[in-house]
């Protein structure tokens, strides 16, 4: 019932705005003990008092030496320690500095232009070797490997600064795949892959009887071949690691922003922050572990396949044998005999011979696959594959035999156009096509072309040794000008070694057709295999993320979030609630939308789902956090936020430690007392816990408005502070701290006297007027009413109890002298007494509201002090006769509601908040000072400074008028007349203007 009261004391609206910097101070420093100053301290020595409201005259000193500040670290002798202190929560830990190349290395590794140039490098190292093919041609290799050559240095660089920079990369998982696929680099220089090519074509006699003797040793070295292409994908794993990286660090910085609050009511139009918006701080370990593990099987399972497929795959060359191979057969078969014979040599024989070589040169037609149209027009010719015949020689052991056997060989006088002409007129399924002109006599001349290579002596013609409008534009004379790669020797093998080792015709085919198809393939198959890489590593550590990490990270957010500021916990549950609304209001909006709903199902796979409507294990343990650390900020308040923090700090233990130093901390002091407590409570009864909770509503929201925070409640009374941040020795600007702690000395004015309004104004509590039994003990006139009295000064804020039961307060002689000041206030008659340490830090536009009464020795002070009351008549407030607000208190309306008081919180944190404006910018306020005038202050200031000097006739004269003028009797005025009056209206001699006031006079009810 008392939230109807909210809008009562809520306030004036003022624009937000910032604290000062010098306040902006963490929640979680508020406990940290620095190791600045180490003190020998016996907490349990005898004869000496604690510093506690029920023993005022405790000695401060001996707290002053235990607690000197909040930089001062307590070190435990034997018996603190056999009182429960651990060694744990007292121990400072120095981190060690970081070493200098450790820090550079990293560094220079995060650096974005040496991520960004690496990850050029990357792209290079994936499709550079098939553009070179694609693009280029053999004496262009050189440029590449030395590009290659850079790679490998930058790559190799950058290990070695990730060895030194990143932790724990050595011999990690990453750390391989980059020693891997920097190694793979070495494949791609031109010099190293050609002696790889070399396993299929061996260049010498013994490598040449091995490949007659054994057929399969050739293919044996294709296949070894196919696998280091394949290899070359592991780099695929250095660009996906550098996207990984990218990704955690984008990550991080998300992380690392913060979301400002939302004021907003309207909920249907908000998003609901999503997993990665609700990360925090650093990646959990757990998030970590998962995500490495996760990627590291995908990889391992997509590379086995890469590597495993190549080598158990059939080889295709096995199903038949090759034409190539075939024909070389019949040539050397009709060659042999010209050979054998030399001059003695047929005319029918070198026909058989010529027409054989053309048949197979013409059935390997270079030209038809270059330009079909031109040298094909009757199609189905050797354009349907990718090998063709350019050169034809003879490879031998010394020159002199390669020369001879080349004479004999030569095509010298066929006649090409003529054979051409007849195989042209027929047309079948495969047809040999027509050379060129210039073909047709480069065929006819001798073989004399020198293309040794290796231990073998070479003569032969190319078809590509001269250019070819349109036809030929990069010559070609000997194989060796193309790569490797792109040429395909073959040689009859039909024949012994020692023959072969004599001498032996050779082929050569131009695989560049064959090689740039494949290359684009490579292309295509390295960017399949890096989506594939990237999705399935996605999609497993999607749901990995979705189900699990996020979960976890939330939960260990709201932890560490708890840990760092226990009292952000009950923020965090009403932005949790907030969030669960928008979903809410998401799926209400949603029925009207179902066609947009069912192509996003469709298009995510989801539209078969049937999934249940019941919370997650995690969500449910996620939300139990939240609550459990909205009750301990209940239950603890501000005074229990550092045993909070403290003992969630310590992660790697179980055990809890509620008994732990105190710290010292600077605050004004309020106490609010419910009069007439004892009675209420004999008459309500069992519905006292109600009435006392109704009165605490109005006083946490006025307080927590005004910046304060409730501590513990007696029952008939409350404990509020106003804690100032810092010590003076932690401002950088003592003026900052001095305006700041006037600020808050003024707002702890302004509450008090807004309480008071408030609850004069409360229909709900201004029932307890009418009430019977009330009436009875208390009279007609009874009504539920409260005192206030403010103090400022030190208190040691921690636990007090044992290990058994603790309770969050502040103790300190300070309190003792708060409480005693509101005792006070019966003898004055007044509702709200404020201390002189507190009028010393207001400003001086608020003294101005407050009346110095008296100048008092107060139980719990060696010193003098002045008491000042805010004239505040709580009779002139009228009861507030609105119509009932008819709104239903559900969790929704209550978030409303404390989003509306955290608003004006806001607004009272403004550093050049008006706090005198404030004051007098409230109607009830006014409408309580309205009796009070100017003649009746000054009349009582002279009465006052009389009576301070020991005039006390002229001053009995001043008071009594002072005590009528008002209509109603000032209560100062009759407490000043009622000492004097015991001492017959005659200063004692010793009179230096301050009276003790006793705790029997303070305990006494007020005569009147």
């Amino acid at each position: 019932g008392g939230q109807r009261e909210g809008r009562f004391v809520g306030g004036p609206r003022l624009p937000p705005c910032k604290r000062p910097a010098a306040m902006d101070h963490q929640r979680s420093s508020k406990g940290e003990l620095s190791p600045a100053k180490v003190v020998n301290v016996t907490i349990s020595a005898p004869n000496r008092p604690s510093h506690d409201s029920s023993n005022p005259g405790s000695n401060e000193s001996s707290v002053n030496e235990m607690y000197s500040g909040r930089t001062t670290m307590v070190k435990p002798s034997r018996t603190t320690q056999a009182q429960g202190f651990t060694s744990s929560s007292q121990q400072a830990f120095t981190k060690k500095a970081e070493p200098r190349h450790k820090k550079l290395s990293r560094k220079i590794v995060e650096n974005s232009f040496f991520v960004c140039f690496t990850m050029v490098l990357t792209i290079y190292a994936l499709v550079g070797d098939d553009v070179r093919i694609l693009v280029t041609h053999r004496s262009a290799d050189s440029v590449f490997n030395w590009i290659v050559v850079v790679c490998l240095a930058v790559f190799t660089f950058e290990c070695i600064l990730s060895v030194f920079g990143k932790a724990d990369y050595l011999y990690s998982f990453f750390f391989w795949l980059d020693l891997i696929s920097t190694a793979s680099l070495i494949l791609d220089i031109t010099v190293v892959a050609d002696q790889l090519m070399a396993l299929s074509s061996s260049d010498d006699e013994a490598g040449a009887t091995s490949d007659m003797r054994g057929g399969r040793a050739a293919k044996i070295g294709a296949k070894a071949g196919r696998v280091v292409r394949v290899l070359r994908l592991v780099r695929i794993l250095k660009l996906y690691k550098a996207y990984y990286e990218a990704r955690a660090r984008e990550k991080k910085r998300r992380m690392e922003k913060e979301r400002g609050p939302a004021d907003e009511d309207d909920w249907d139009d908000e998003e609901v922050p999503d997993d990665a918006q609700m990360q925090s701080g650093k990646e959990s370990q757990v998030g970590k572990k998962l995500s490495e593990v996760t990627t590291r099987r995908v990889i391992c399972l997509i590379l086995a396949m890469l590597l495993g497929l190549p080598i158990l795959q059939a080889e295709t060359a096995d199903q038949a044998a090759f034409s190539a191979n075939y024909g070389a057969e019949r040539v050397w078969m009709n060659l042999k005999p010209l050979v054998e014979a030399a001059a003695n040599s047929t005319g029918s024989a070198r026909i058989t011979y010529e027409r054989a070589l053309l048949h197979y040169v013409y059935y390997h037609n270079w030209f038809a696959q270059r330009d079909p149209s031109a040298f094909c027009p009757m199609e189905g010719c050797s354009q349907a594959y990718y090998a063709h015949l350019f050169w034809v020689g003879i490879e031998a052991a010394t020159t002199d035999v390669a020369e001879e056997i080349a004479q004999v060989a030569s095509l010298s006088d066929v006649d090409v156009n003529a054979w051409e002409a007849s195989y042209t007129e027929v047309r079948g399924f495969y047809n040999f096509g027509t050379f060129p002109p210039k073909a047709q006599q480069i065929l006819k001349r001798p073989w004399n072309i020198n293309c040794d290579h290796g231990n073998w002596k070479a003569r032969g013609i190319s078809l590509l040794s001269e250019e070819i409008d349109d036809v030929v534009d990069h010559l070609v004379e000997c194989p060796k000008v193309l790569r490797s790669q792109e040429t395909l020797w073959v040689t009859p093998k039909l024949m012994t070694s020692e023959e072969h080792g004599k001498w032996h015709l050779a082929f050569y085919f131009d695989l560049r057709p064959f090689t740039k198809m494949d290359a684009v393939y490579n292309l295509l198959n390295t960017l399949n295999i890096l989506v594939l890489l990237v999705g399935v590593s996605l999609m497993f550590s999607n749901d990995a993320n979705r189900l699990i990490v996020n979960p976890v990270e939330r939960m260990i957010k709201r932890v560490e979030a708890i840990r760092d500021d226990p009292l952000v916990a009950m923020r965090m549950a009403d932005d949790e609630f907030k969030a669960e609304e928008i979903i809410r209001a998401r799926k209400k909006r949603a029925q009207k939308e179902r066609i947009k709903n069912a192509v996003q199902q469709i298009a995510t796979c989801t539209f078969c789902s049937t999934g249940s409507n019941a919370p997650m294990e995690t969500v449910i343990l996620e939300k139990t956090i939240i609550k459990l650390g909205s009750l301990l900020a209940l239950g603890f308040g501000e005074a229990g936020a550092n045993i909070i923090g403290h003992n969630m700090k310590s992660g790697d233990s179980s055990g809890v430690n509620a008994m732990i130093p105190g710290t010292r901390v600077d605050c004004i002091i309020g106490v609010a007392r419910v009069r007439d407590f004892s009675t209420a409570t004999e008459v309500l009864q069992s519905k006292i816990m109600t009435f006392v909770n109704q009165i605490a509503e109005i006083v946490h929201g006025v307080v927590q408005e005004f910046l304060g925070a409730p501590n513990r409640n007696s029952g008939e009374s409350f404990l509020i502070i106003w804690r100032i941040e810092g010590n003076e020795d932690e401002w950088d600007d003592l003026q900052a701290r001095q305006k700041e702690a006037s600020r808050l000395a003024g707002l702890s004015v302004c509450a008090f006297a807004k309480i008071l309004g408030a609850l004069h104004r409360s229909t709900l509590l201004a029932t307890y007027r009418g009430h019977p039994g009330l009436q009875y003990r208390l009279g007609a006139g009874c009504r539920v009413n409260l005192s206030f009295g403010l103090h400022a000064g030190w208190a040691i804020e921690g636990a007090v109890g044992s290990e058994f039961k603790i309770d969050a307060s502040y103790l300190s002689p300070n309190v003792s002298i708060a409480m005693s000041v509101e005792r006070a206030t019966d003898m004055y008659n007044v509702s709200l007494l404020v201390a002189q340490s507190v009028v010393e830090l207001c400003h001086p536009m608020l003294v101005s509201k407050c009346r110095l009464i008296d100048n008092v020795i107060i139980v719990g002070s060696a010193k003098p002090m002045e008491l000042h009351c805010v004239d505040l008549d709580y009779r002139n407030v009228v009861v507030d006769n609105d119509p009932p607000l008819n709104i239903v208190w559900n969790t929704r309306n209550r978030f409303k509601v404390r989003q509306f008081l955290e608003s004006e919180k806001a607004a009272m944190e403004c550093e050049n908040l008006d706090v005198a404006a404030v004051f007098d910018s409230d109607s009830t306020i006014r409408d309580m000072r309205r009796r009070y005038t100017v003649e009746f202050f000054q009349l009582f200031n002279m009465g006052y400074q009389n009576y301070s000097q020991g005039e006390w006739q002229v001053a009995r004269r001043m008071l009594s008028c002072t005590r009528a003028i008002l209509g109603a009797e000032d209560g100062p005025s009759s407490a000043l007349l009622r000492h004097m009056e015991a001492h017959q209206f005659d200063a004692p001699r010793e009179w230096q203007g301050v009276r003790e006031l006793c705790p029997a006079s303070l305990a006494a009810p007020n005569p009147t």
